[in-house]
């Protein structure tokens, strides 16, 4: 396989990039970026980057059998249920209620 540098508009038709945004707009696109990541189902994206890393070192099977039983698992949190009413409601979710309810 040959090694070869592509260009930021080629990372981005080849899927590897989210966004391709101009030096100036970096630090702002980060920060949105981030602030949706964080407003994110957190226990749902965190199975989900278990997953990911763990992949590398599985099956593909047993990969699979991984992510049913974290499904299985995050279907039945608290989050899915912030989410469905939030989409029926035509809000944006407020996810994470459950942290802050620990505290």
């Amino acid at each position: 396989m040959r090694k070869r540098i592509v260009s930021g508009a080629e990372a981005l038709d080849l899927g590897l990039l989210h966004e391709l945004v101009e030096p100036a707009g970096l630090m702002p696109a980060a920060m949105d970026l981030a602030r949706e990541l964080a407003e994110g189902p957190q226990v749902a994206m965190r199975f989900l980057k278990q997953s990911i890393y763990n992949a590398a070192e599985m099956t593909w099977a047993h990969s699979l059998d991984e992510i049913a039983a974290k499904t299985a698992v995050s279907d039945h949190h608290p989050d899915v249920r912030e989410g469905i009413g939030a989409f029926r409601e035509k809000r944006a979710p407020h996810f994470n209620k459950w942290i802050e309810e620990l505290g």
